[in-house]
């Protein structure tokens, strides 16, 4: 399967995608409309899908409770700065992340990716990938997947695995087996990145400013940058470093702009079940955090372009 879709803005993107049975929420880090394209196969105990973007996306709620969701990227120019990250780990071009979903839930991972890449996700069944392990005797491989999150792999394996998946996106799987055998040998010869203390402490701090942004029992009464810091154990500092590093603005703008994109979202609900009142706008921006009609009308026409109200008459 693939599909290719143009969108004024992220809300319509993950609409579409819900209507094929994913569940991901995203919000674009930058304004303008965009362009998406994936490419999807599946078969019995796994599959896999490319995903191409114009603009910088986060992925926020994707996993399943069934697979471990490997992940790599293709990158499509050259960069100085980072292709994107896969759970916290900063994916390059031999990467291959989302180990850490072996003891993930349905819904709980989350990735950053550029435009200046297309990312690969080749799901795997937990039990049969173990069993695949263990049968292997591959006690390296067992150990990588238990304790890491991304290995950087040079072996031939990885290079057979993309291209693999690459052909079997057009034309079907034929062998599920292969991908399980050659995910193994990734696993047993991939390199452990090795961080400083610092380090390990912000890749922590980026899930846990993805989640919190996500929240949306703390969305009606938005959090201040000390309550935020104080929730999180951190300074003031670290967080802005943290968040211009990787996002490209400070926590509460980005908590703000997933807010806004939520109060949108329920908005094209309620139009859709035909439950719309003169209150709703006022109400769905209570219930977002915005306690003023007048600045979140504002906020809103800066981020969409359009005013509530003419999203509901728009829509």
């Amino acid at each position: 399967m693939k599909f290719t879709l143009s969108y004024n803005d992220p809300i319509h993107l993950s609409e579409t995608l819900a209507e094929l049975g994913q569940v991901t929420r995203i919000t674009q880090l930058e304004a303008g409309e965009g362009h998406y394209s994936m490419s999807h196969a599946s078969a019995p105990g796994i599959s896999i899908a490319e995903i191409k973007a114009s603009k910088t996306l986060l992925y926020e709620g994707w996993g399943t409770d069934w697979s471990v969701d490997f992940n790599w990227i293709t990158p499509i120019k050259k960069s100085q700065d980072p292709f994107g990250y896969c759970e916290g780990y900063e994916m390059k071009e031999n990467s291959i992340g989302g180990l850490n979903t072996l003891n993930g839930s349905t819904g709980s991972s989350w990735g950053k990716y550029s435009e200046l890449c297309c990312s690969t996700a080749c799901m795997l069944d937990k039990k049969l990938l173990m069993e695949t392990l263990q049968a292997c005797n591959a006690s390296v491989g067992i150990d990588n997947l238990l304790n890491n999150r991304g290995l950087d792999v040079n072996a031939a394996a990885s290079a057979q695995l993309r291209r693999l998946a690459r052909r079997e996106m057009d034309q079907g799987i034929v062998n599920p087996t292969k991908y399980y055998d050659l995910i193994v040998c990734c696993l047993e010869e991939g390199l452990q990145r090795y961080y400083k203390k610092n380090e390990l402490k912000n890749q922590k701090l980026l899930s846990e400013i993805v989640y919190l942004s996500h929240d949306s029992k703390r969305m009606i009464s938005p959090m201040s940058l000390s309550d935020v810091c104080e929730y999180l154990d951190t300074s003031q500092a670290s967080l802005y470093r943290v968040c211009q590093d990787y996002f490209g603005m400070g926590v509460i703008e980005m908590m703000m702009q997933v807010r806004l994109e939520e109060s949108r979202r329920t908005l094209l609900l309620h139009k859709a079940h035909g439950d719309f009142t003169e209150t709703t706008i006022r109400d769905v921006a209570i219930c977002y955090g915005f306690k003023h009609p007048g600045r979140y009308a504002r906020r809103y026409f800066t981020s969409f372009g359009e005013l509530p109200s003419q999203t509901i008459d728009n829509s």
